[in-house]
């Protein structure tokens, strides 16, 4: 039988349908697949564990398992459209193999193009797997690949030094190069694990080719070597046909040119085939690696450290380094008053135009030259100042460098690109850049002739290509989870909502979600997840929550020292059956943590998680409506990533094809994604749940 797909959202369809279940389009003219292993019959209603093929499959050669379900559907067309430099954007349900196929079907396509596949990961764990499987793939075919992350995880010498976690990665990268320097040269102070490397490494070599360990198994084996990891993992890579690294590898320019090196594909993007793994969260970070800020505190230090010259060096003309930074205070203080006056509701403003450049200017009687080379100046100031901070063995970058870099960039920021605002807080005014058009790493994807973008929940699949920045030259596909669909039901409340208005017309409607929190809690006897948007929105019901309901409770903390007592929670919430844990819907629970079998049954989510409004958001609405169309802006920015994070949310529930599990929305609002969720209303939430579990 052969897969088809809808022209519309790209859903994988029986041939037996007239219109599409996901979104109703008729089925007149479909795109098919070059081929299908899928079945309809009820007898495959349920995906079998991944059993080892006996022998190589000819549609597959890298496939290690006998493929299920649409498998072989996948790495068919993901070959197919690399092939032909495409970008290839699926979503594909729970339970489809997404590590397995996209190494499978990578390396059919790079050991026959002579690409290196550099296999992008938001998690360790998610990087451990990849190693696991490429194990498996071993045994079938010859092939090289290691896990790499940043230096301060793999770092053996400086890691016992006083405060370690907290020096700066660019400060342990000087660190490092200066005791690398001193080895070299047989001088005193060198790196000891650095010196066995080139002594050490064929050994590593065959470690890394039989073992496939992953990152921490290898930094462990190497440092029982007395060997440095990360210098290790730089040499291995270059051999390497997969790397396995996270995303900040090719986002973050310096450290992307820096793995360019190590791989031997400098000025050679083309060579490379990148593969992204759970890409719905590749925009924020892209967006995130491109944003900075400039805050009061950073300054005054800067100040302060002007007090070590005894003689204040000049940047510009007569004017000093601490007339300067002290001007460049007062100038973040009387744009922050005018923007953001002392009794304003809103404690942001946009700055538009060139207000703090200009101000400086006008100051100092500068030209624009003029500024850039006094901001030039400064960095070599602060530099200077590291380097002898570095060698009297005071781990930090100079305050100076730091204000005078992040001052560079804010001035190379007056684009459409980002947003430039004022921000007051507790602790002061700040100056933020924030980054709505990630046009950086759109370029570099475009520059690869080809990559692979996957997630359980990237629908709409062209909405995330406009927003990453890709190329027209995609391809799209939406795959099902083999598991059984009888084994999920997700519904939403008809007579319910978190809306913000309807709480403020109806005093009531706040005190009807809590009791049936409450209700829903105490009517099923399995672990329980609770979601809501916001910790606020947590907090003001967790009082009622703690006396209505009967059952162990545990919270999601926020904020610094929180960590350890949120992983406890989840420890102890996974060992019991009956539990309930409150959490937030994009934070540190709902998604990247399994909760097979009868560790989690059901899922509760309070209101849609529409980003709140900002100026950001705003800008970033206007960019989308100016470039696709009306409309498109809201629903780019605030229907999508609810509509995703409910997605996974929900999509804690099944891990496994015998899992079982429902989930209950708890606002009317969901009906405008009830086809993507496959979510059904309801007006007895309580029994249908009882129902369900009964």
């Amino acid at each position: 039988m052969m897969g088809m797909f809808c022209p519309r959202c790209h859903a994988l369809v029986s041939p037996a349908e007239v219109r599409c279940r996901t979104c109703g389009a008729p089925l007149d003219q479909l795109v098919e697949s070059n081929q299908s292993v899928l079945d309809f019959s009820s007898e495959r209603k349920r995906a079998p564990d991944a059993v080892l093929a006996i022998e190589e499959i000819p549609e597959a050669p890298f496939m290690p398992y006998r493929p299920r379900g649409c498998q072989l559907d996948i790495i068919n067309d993901m070959v197919t459209a690399l092939d032909s430099g495409k970008h290839f954007v699926m979503e594909s349900g729970t339970g489809t193999g997404k590590t397995i196929i996209s190494l499978a079907a990578g390396l059919d396509h790079a050991t026959r193009t002579g690409k290196k596949i550099v296999y992008l990961t938001r998690t360790i764990s998610q990087s451990d797997q990849v190693m696991r499987e490429l194990r498996s793939i071993s045994k079938i075919r010859q092939i090289t690949g290691v896990a790499i992350t940043g230096r301060a995880k793999s770092c053996p010498l400086f890691r016992g030094v006083k405060d370690y976690d907290s020096i700066p990665s660019n400060v342990l990268s000087m660190m490092c190069e200066d005791t690398k320097e001193k080895s070299r040269h047989g001088k005193a102070g060198g790196c000891r694990y650095f010196d066995r490397i080139q002594m050490c490494l064929p050994q590593i070599e065959s470690y890394v080719r039989t073992e496939f360990p992953t990152s921490d198994e290898l930094d462990s084996y190497c440092v029982r070597m007395q060997v440095c990891p990360y210098e290790a993992k730089k040499l291995l890579m270059k051999d390497a046909e997969v790397v396995s690294a996270p995303y900040v590898h090719i986002l973050d320019p310096d450290i992307r040119d820096s793995l360019m090196t190590n791989l031997d594909c400098v000025g050679c993007p083309e060579n490379l085939l990148i593969i992204v793994d759970e890409a719905h969260n590749l925009v924020d970070a892209a967006r995130e690696s491109e944003t900075f800020r400039i805050d009061r505190a950073m300054v005054d230090a800067a100040i302060d450290e002007c007090t070590t010259y005894k003689r204040p060096p000049m940047v510009w003309g007569d004017v000093d380094v601490k007339s300067f930074l002290t001007f460049l205070k007062a100038s973040i203080r009387s744009i922050a008053i005018e923007l953001v006056p002392p009794m304003s509701k809103n404690d942001t403003a946009v700055i538009q135009g060139n207000v703090l450049e200009d101000r400086i200017m006008g100051k100092f009687g500068m030209g624009r030259t003029d500024l850039d080379s006094a901001i030039e100046t400064l960095i070599d100031l602060g530099e200077a100042r590291t380097e002898l901070l570095m060698e009297a063995e005071d781990r930090h970058i100079s305050e100076i460098q730091e204000v005078a870099v992040f001052l560079k960039s804010w001035c190379e920021t007056a684009s459409e690109r980002f947003v430039r605002t004022v921000k007051v807080d507790k602790d002061g005014e700040y100056l933020r850049a924030s980054c709505i058009d990630p046009r950086e790493i759109s370029m570099f994807l475009n520059s690869t002739k080809g990559t692979v973008h996957m997630s359980g929940t990237l629908q709409p699949l062209d909405q995330y290509a406009r927003v990453i920045g890709l190329s027209s030259n995609c391809t799209f596909r939406k795959y099902p989870s083999p598991f059984p669909p009888e084994n999920r039901r997700v519904v939403y409340t008809e007579d319910l909502t978190m809306r913000w208005q309807d709480l403020q017309n109806d005093p009531s409607l706040s005190g009807r979600i809590e009791r049936t929190i409450a209700e829903l809690c105490n009517s099923v006897e399995k672990n329980t997840l609770v979601f809501f948007t916001s910790y606020k929105s947590m907090n003001s019901m967790r009082g009622y929550l703690e006396s209505h309901i009967d059952k162990k409770l545990y919270w999601e903390e926020a904020g610094k020292g929180s960590m350890q007592r949120n992983w406890s929670s989840l420890s102890s919430f996974r060992s019991r059956r009956d539990g309930v844990l409150f959490c937030v819907m994009g934070g540190k629970f709902a998604e990247g943590i399994d909760f097979p079998g009868e560790e989690l049954c059901f899922a509760i989510v309070v209101g849609i998680p529409y980003p709140p409004p900002s100026p950001e958001l705003t800008a970033m609405s206007d960019m989308f409506d100016s470039k696709y169309g009306a409309g498109k802006g809201w629903t780019y920015c605030s229907a999508v990533p609810a509509q995703r994070k409910i997605k996974q949310a929900v999509g804690r529930l099944i891990r496994t094809e015998t899992d079982r599990g429902m989930a209950v929305i708890l606002d009317n609002r969901a009906s405008r994604f009830a086809r993507e969720l496959d979510a059904k209303p309801t007006r007895d939430p309580v029994g249908e749940a009882a129902s369900f579990f009964r």
